[in-house]
């Protein structure tokens, strides 16, 4: 067996993951221990981690004596040890015959029953092994079909009960759920990739076995020759032109057997605890299905040019592997899909004469600009993400200067003395975080430091708690990102952006500041989002908020409102208080 990259930083948590490597040091605790949580745990581990690890192990390498003993009792049986292997695996035949070859019909379809009754049980205490939260399988294509017309999820709370059950939350299981098509073929963009998680999930949506491009950001070893190991699955490293610069965005193509596809965009990494206690924010398409092979090229797009601005995106990444995917793509009918796609790519980009600006809080002020209803300027810029940037020594320098001056335009005529909207940032405080399902270590999810914060002491005064119990989820730290307007007088959304995008100048951009030359947006990262316009997902002015409005439903926004601002005792919660 090989030995893990991580060594003794390893921080898995699925029973897969155990059975395809080895951990000298948890191998160490586990040969002195006699089994059933009575381990000797040295002080410099992180005693609850190593003792769920050493649980996985009793689990995927029981020893001789819990081995017998399982074996005359009627105990859970253990997880599936290297269960990605194949779709085979988990279908395997149970038919059986008599030790002379012949058997009565009647017992051999009494034992297949009987076997396949067994089967089904074993699986699903697998999955209940490594999947906190299951929801029945076939029923996800309803639900999607319910959740128009926005189609926006929050990932389901392991802790918070009820939203296994809410009709808007979402589980990883579900979006590879079959009711929504026979998958064939897939791709994972996204920054943190735990390839023996995500396999995991791909083996019990019975899809292992099925060619998967991974495109990730952060370094990852178990995706180095994975290839390999895993024929199927092919994994490319994102290159990137600066060094600190982050492929960030969260992405899945999906293709199905008959020819269509779905695009999904998400603010959730590729790992356990992504999909644990943290709330995240997904936008899950309609089904695309295949034009014929003889359909104009201007056939199939959608009326907010989602699939035009999705292959210019994706061309931007220069990966070869892709092509196939934007050809698919360029051969799919998008004109089911009611938002906009806003993308950010690394480089120096200038308005253009076809599409404005193309990338970046510029873009997303081009589609304000063009298509947002009038909003009165009294209405502030509502900002949330999970980290904040280096935004400057005053709020003028770059979030009035850049940002909310692109977020805050609309489609009203020219020539009117407008004032600047005041802007607001949702951030979790200390206390809220304190206080969350996982205590302190629920912050892991929010990397703002407390170097960052001393230079920018003004940014105080703007922010606003993580509140979120309309949605049972103020417990469950946000590692959504999210910006909107909207008026409380009235209970109206103006618009609404979902997006991998972190309030900083890296993920949105920032111009040059030379008067001399053409204005040029800086941008280090990939990101991706869409941008909910009424006018295009509901034909009207606004989206109703709080509650239905003439048959419309309300925009289901993420957090409560009216916002709660921070007390003058609160403090952002900072990543170092994590390390020390």
């Amino acid at each position: 067996m090989k030995e893990c990259p991580f060594g003794e930083k390893c921080y898995r948590k699925n029973p897969i993951h155990f059975g395809e490597f080895s951990h000298a040091h948890l191998d160490a605790i586990y040969e002195k221990g006699n089994g059933g949580g009575d381990y000797d745990i040295p002080d410099k581990y992180s005693s609850e981690l190593i003792h769920t690890q050493l649980k996985l192990l009793e689990k995927v390498l029981p020893k001789p004596a819990a081995a017998k003993a399982k074996e005359s009792s009627a105990a859970v049986p253990e997880a599936p040890r290297n269960a990605p292997t194949s779709r085979a695996t988990a279908s395997a035949s149970s038919s059986s015959s008599s030790s002379n070859g012949i058997a009565s019909t009647s017992s051999a379809a009494a034992r297949d029953t009987s076997n396949l009754a067994k089967k089904q049980k074993l699986a699903e205490r697998n999955i209940r092994d490594y999947i906190p939260v299951v929801v029945e399988k076939g029923g996800m294509a309803k639900k999607l079909e319910r959740a128009a017309p926005y189609n926006m999820f929050l990932t389901a709370i392991t802790d918070s009960k009820p939203t296994h059950q809410e009709p808007l939350s979402v589980t990883l299981q579900e979006i590879l759920d079959e009711s929504l098509g026979e998958i064939e073929s897939s791709v994972q963009i996204n920054f943190m990739v735990d390839i023996g998680w995500l396999l995991g999930h791909y083996y019990f949506a019975g899809i292992l076995d099925k060619p998967l491009l991974v495109l990730y950001g952060d370094e990852s070893p178990e995706l180095l020759g994975i290839g390999k190991f895993k024929p199927q699955v092919t994994a490319i490293g994102v290159k990137m032109p600066t060094p600190f610069a982050t492929s960030h965005t969260k992405m899945m193509l999906l293709g199905y057997a008959d020819g269509s596809m779905r695009v999904v965009i998400s603010t959730a990494n590729l790992y356990e605890d992504d999909w644990h206690n943290r709330t995240q924010g997904l936008w899950i398409s309609p089904l695309l299905p295949a034009m014929s092979e003889d359909a104009d090229t201007a056939a199939g797009e959608s009326l907010t040019g989602f699939r035009q601005d999705l292959m210019l995106y994706l061309v931007e990444y220069k990966i070869s592997q892709l092509q196939p995917w934007i050809a698919r793509i360029r051969k799919s009918d998008f004109s089911a899909i009611n938002v906009f796609f806003v993308g950010s790519v690394p480089g120096g980009h200038r308005e253009g004469s076809v599409r404005g600006h193309p990338w970046g809080h510029a873009r997303l002020g081009s589609l304000l600009a063009k298509h947002a209803a009038p909003i009165e300027d009294r209405i502030p810029v509502v900002c949330q993400s999970s980290s904040i940037g280096s935004l400057g020594a005053n709020v003028q320098a770059w979030i009035q200067q850049d940002f909310v001056n692109s977020l805050r335009k609309d489609s009203s005529p020219g020539g009117k003395l407008r004032q600047m909207p005041s802007f607001k940032m949702i951030y979790p405080s200390f206390n809220n975080v304190s206080g969350s399902h996982d205590g302190m270590i629920g912050g892991g999810c929010l990397p703002y430091g407390k170097n960052t914060n001393d230079r920018q002491p003004w940014l105080k005064g703007h922010l606003q708690q993580w509140k979120s119990s309309d949605r049972h989820r103020s417990r469950a730290m946000p590692h959504i990102k999210s910006y909107t307007r909207y008026n409380l007088a009235d209970q109206s959304v103006n618009w609404f952006v979902l997006t991998s995008a972190n309030l900083s100048k890296a993920a949105w951009g920032s111009f040059n500041k030379n008067a001399s030359l053409q204005p040029c947006l800086r941008i280090a990262n990939y990101e991706a989002g869409v941008l909910f316009l009424p006018r295009f997902v509901t034909g009207e002015e606004t989206f109703p908020l709080g509650n239905n409005r003439d048959g419309v439903p309300a925009f289901p926004l993420p957090y409560d409102v009216p916002l709660t601002p921070y007390l003058p005792d609160d403090k952002p919660f900072l990543m170092d208080y994590l390390q020390g």
